[in-house]
């Protein structure tokens, strides 16, 4: 038999039989690390663990069409005169009560992975959200403004980059992304999920080889394809539909170079046809796409482009295959994960400044490509990956061929834009993918698979459901590859008659009018950092107020409400100069309160104001 004993049902008796509570919670503490199992009909049902919360989630969408007339990216250097549909920003948020978890979809080309840098250390300065932990990825609509520096672009096709980079637009879109995250954290919900496959016959291979083996931008019929739906819904607790997350392979060109209207292109098409229809946003993540054509492609107008067709040919399967999704998942955890490939960079190939952290030169001279992987593992059955590039479908069939999970899709174009990526097979073929826009070799797809699927069959199945509990040992805080500071009450040292570490939730409990928490961290850089705090409590006895102290410095401030002893928040409290060297950091209440708790407390992050 199954058996959870929850915090709220402890906390209920504290008041009266405080002591014998505090006993009985240690030995369920332990009878949970023991490990327990359930039985259940759902495969991704399966236990998950005991740290996991309560599954919130929120859906934000944002307009951002521009109000003028903008430089679109997407084949050569052309001015928008006009708008045939809208674009936008929609922004999902999850809440797993242990991870947060950040994806959005923006209906635009490509971006630089340095703007994508900037976005990330924005939303991180801001929320908290680390950098692996926010996922920006592009529909690859070739008719939307452009957005940041060129970046690689610029190396490959430096003659249409004549123009200044649009930084008004550029800080419009980047703000929209900032106050849609704002707002997804205050509209969280208590959600399901559900997951499942779909089919659509609107792709089709575009690499046209010629009799003398010669690639060229074209149709190929019985070339390799993609034309898997992998879709992801999530549903309000009372099974209200909330959110539709699509994943399909297409170019978004079924406008090509003539066309000078602003439009979302097939993914904004289908996206909005696909709402009107179901009544919830939908993401539209494009696949691996880099040699994947929309049937009807690089048209001069929408209606010689058959754009509307794509709403029956797309669009129709995605709500026939969401039809069949059943979101009865309610206990949702999710992990997201990175590695890095480095691969040979083709000789003779620059190097824009603004992308210096994606290349590395060897003792010996040569010269790679730091091409960073992202993954998020939700439960045991579903595991995404994604990378900044143009994929050939090729390479991520094989992935899903030989991952070990039931639902593994694949997102492209997220985080930035690192050129093509066709498998070595296409490399004797040549034409526009291989020659112009890759900046890769044929030892590519062989290094990428591999690191790939070992992290798939490795370090990713290990997560979540393999993790030992955590355990507080205090130790000295050093900032993270990001330069934060991340002072985790597993890394604390609790002080007091009555808090206590808990495991299960990698939070200090117990936390009275007469306990604290001390750190001693590392600051290596001098200057003024923001201040965030991860924390839980129970609305009634939220209110009460806290002090964070370094040294001399102080900062105060009140435990505003969470929702409940599960449900965990972040949120910036304030700022704070300090000086570089080891000191010590306080976390206390600012009066004993008597009776009642504080917090729960997770941890405090301090990241550098640049």
């Amino acid at each position: 038999m199954f058996i959870n004993l929850t915090e709220p049902f402890v906390r209920q008796a504290t008041t009266t039989f405080k002591n014998t509570c505090q006993v009985f919670r240690i030995i369920m503490i332990i009878l949970c690390c023991w490990g327990t199992t359930a039985v259940s009909a759902n495969p991704l049902d399966a236990p998950v663990g005991d740290r996991a919360g309560i599954f919130r989630a929120a859906v934000v969408k944002i307009d951002i069409t521009p109000d003028k007339p903008k430089m679109l990216l997407g084949y050569n250097a052309r001015q928008s005169d006009g708008i045939h549909d809208p674009i936008f920003h929609r922004i999902v948020l999850l809440d797993d009560g242990i991870n947060r978890f950040c994806l959005v979809s923006t209906d635009i080309c490509v971006i630089s992975p340095s703007e994508y840098d900037h976005m990330a250390s924005l939303v991180l300065q801001k929320f908290g959200i680390a950098p692996e932990n926010f996922w920006w990825s592009v529909t690859h609509t070739h008719s939307a403004p452009e957005v940041g520096v060129p970046g690689l672009p610029e190396v490959f096709m430096g003659e249409r980059y004549k123009h200044p980079v649009d930084e008004e637009y550029t800080d419009f879109v980047e703000q929209k992304i900032l106050e849609g995250i704002e707002r997804a954290e205050k509209q969280l919900v208590n959600a399901r999920l559900g997951v499942g496959w779909g089919h659509s016959n609107a792709n089709m291979n575009r690499r046209g080889i010629d009799v003398n083996g010669k690639a060229s931008l074209g149709m190929d019929p019985d070339g390799p394809t993609d034309r898997r739906i992998g879709l992801i819904r999530i549903d309000k607790e009372d099974g209200t539909p909330l959110v539709l997350i699509s994943n399909y392979a297409i170019h978004g060109t079924a406008l090509g170079s003539p066309n000078l209207k602003i439009s979302a292109d097939v993914p904004g098409i289908v996206a909005e046809y696909v709402e009107e229809k179901t009544g919830v946003p939908m993401l539209f993540i494009n696949g691996a796409a880099g040699n994947m054509a929309p049937i009807y492609s690089t048209y001069p107008n929408p209606q010689s482009a058959h754009l509307s067709q794509f709403r029956v040919l797309l669009g129709d399967r995605i709500i026939e295959a969401n039809k069949s999704i059943i979101t009865n998942i309610k206990k949702v955890q999710i992990f997201a994960g990175k590695t890095i490939v480095e691969t040979p960079r083709k000789e003779g190939l620059g190097w824009p400044a603004d992308m210096a952290a994606y290349s590395r030169q060897t003792a010996d001279g040569k010269n790679l490509v730091r091409l960073p992987v992202r993954f998020l593992k939700i439960n045991s059955d579903i595991a995404i990956w994604s990378l900044p590039v143009e994929l050939f479908c090729e390479i991520s069939n094989e992935v899903r061929d030989r991952s070990p999970y039931t639902y593994t899709f694949y997102y492209g174009y997220t985080n930035g834009w690192l050129g093509y990526f066709p498998p070595a097979s296409q490399f004797k073929h040549g034409g526009y993918e291989v020659e112009t826009v890759c900046p890769y070799t044929t030892a590519a797809e062989q290094d990428l698979k591999e690191t790939v699927v070992n992290y798939l069959q490795g370090n990713l199945r290990s997560k979540i459901t393999g993790d030992a509990p955590s355990v507080n040992r205090p130790s000295t805080i050093v900032a993270d590859e990001h330069g934060v500071l991340n002072l985790s009450a597993e890394k604390g040292k609790a002080i007091g008659p009555d808090i206590k570490y808990m495991p299960e939730w990698e939070a200090f409990g117990w936390f009275t009018g007469k306990d604290r928490v001390e750190w001693n961290v590392a600051v290596d850089q001098k200057g003024r950092y923001t201040v965030l705090l991860e924390w839980s409590v129970d609305d009634k006895e939220a209110g009460k107020s806290f002090v964070v102290e370094a040294g001399k410095k102080q900062l105060s401030g009140t435990v505003e409400k969470s929702g409940s002893w599960e449900t965990y928040r972040t949120m910036v409290i304030g700022t704070m100069e300090l000086e570089p060297g080891v000191q010590k950091f306080v976390f206390r209440p600012k009066s004993d309160f008597g009776k009642g708790a504080l917090l729960d407390l997770r941890q405090l992050k301090l990241v550098k104001i640049p």
